[in-house]
């Protein structure tokens, strides 16, 4: 039977471990990180401790908690198996929700965002405490972006749905047939953000507006045709179509403006007021948006 890492742990005290190692990091090497935190929006007046005019480069973590596994069991006896040591661990991304958790961080991650799935090699409460207060939880996870998911799904010509994430202590693979995928590393990421951050030469406050505008931008998912018998021929590309909430892609842009003007009434400034309307619609989806910028 898995081990439902969530039954031990929450995801916010596991996000908050990863958190504040990425932030330490990041100061180590020069950097400025600026989480963003919720109780921003409660506060009477909304002003953020981002230097907005500094270069730099939004990075959003999205943190999962899922299973430990001691045997992978196909459900395709015909696709080989991965190769995994024991114990090894799962987690599941649905690719085809559109305005989904997966949808708006590719998305944000297409237009120059720093965006990585975050899990954890470890499935209990002792094993994160001693990690927590020796600093070594961010070592004993896994880091992904979702950019790497995508490609492994194309590859196979696999349809977008709901696949997943295995990994040991050493490897990762996506699922449904197993691909050998790459992590990466918090010295990945800062090199990444310091090659990024001379290259583009642009302010956070830029990045930050356009990642927003990136969240009502249509993406194409690649969707199984259900009129024929489940065949590579039956794989066809069509436009995103969004879930059946009753809400169209112009309507939840409409949302998304509306909740930006509210924002903004009560922020100090245009750039306070984005950088919070993305860091709630990040939150929302389960993710921390961290404003990276030049010391």
């Amino acid at each position: 039977m898995p081990l439902d890492l969530r039954q031990r742990l929450s995801e916010f005290s596991y996000g908050y471990g990863i958190t504040r190692e990425v932030q330490a990091y990041l100061e180590m090497v020069g950097f400025r990180p600026v989480p963003f935190l919720p109780n921003l929006l409660h506060e009477a007046e909304i002003g953020c401790d981002v230097y907005f005019e500094k270069p730099g480069v939004a990075l959003l973590l999205q943190f999962k908690l899922g299973d430990e596994l001691k045997q992978f069991r196909r459900s395709n006896l015909s696709k080989p198996a991965p190769i995994l040591d024991k114990p090894f661990w799962r987690f599941d991304v649905d690719t085809a929700e559109d305005d989904g958790q997966y949808d708006i961080l590719l998305k944000a991650q297409n237009v120059g965002a720093e965006v990585y799935y975050v899990a954890p090699r470890f499935a209990d409460w002792d094993h994160y405490a001693i990690a927590f207060q020796s600093n070594e939880v961010l070592d004993s996870s896994l880091l992904m972006s979702p950019s790497e998911i995508d490609r492994k799904l194309r590859a196979q010509g696999e349809p977008d749905g709901s696949h997943r994430i295995v990994y040991d202590s050493s490897r990762v693979y996506v699922c449904s047939e197993p691909k050998r995928a790459e992590e990466t590393s918090i010295e990945q990421i800062a090199s990444r953000l310091e090659v990024e951050t001379k290259r583009r030469d642009e302010s956070i406050a830029a990045s930050l507006g356009r990642i927003f505008e990136s969240f009502s931008q249509r993406r194409e998912i690649l969707r199984m045709h259900t009129e024929e018998p489940l065949t590579d021929d039956a794989r066809m590309l069509t436009a995103s179509l969004p879930k059946q909430l009753g809400r169209s892609p112009q309507q939840m842009a409409r949302e998304r403006a509306r909740r930006l003007e509210n924002i903004r009434r009560r922020a100090k400034t245009e750039d306070d007021a984005m950088f919070a309307a993305v860091g709630i619609e990040t939150w929302a989806a389960g993710s921390q948006l961290i404003a990276v910028t030049t010391s």
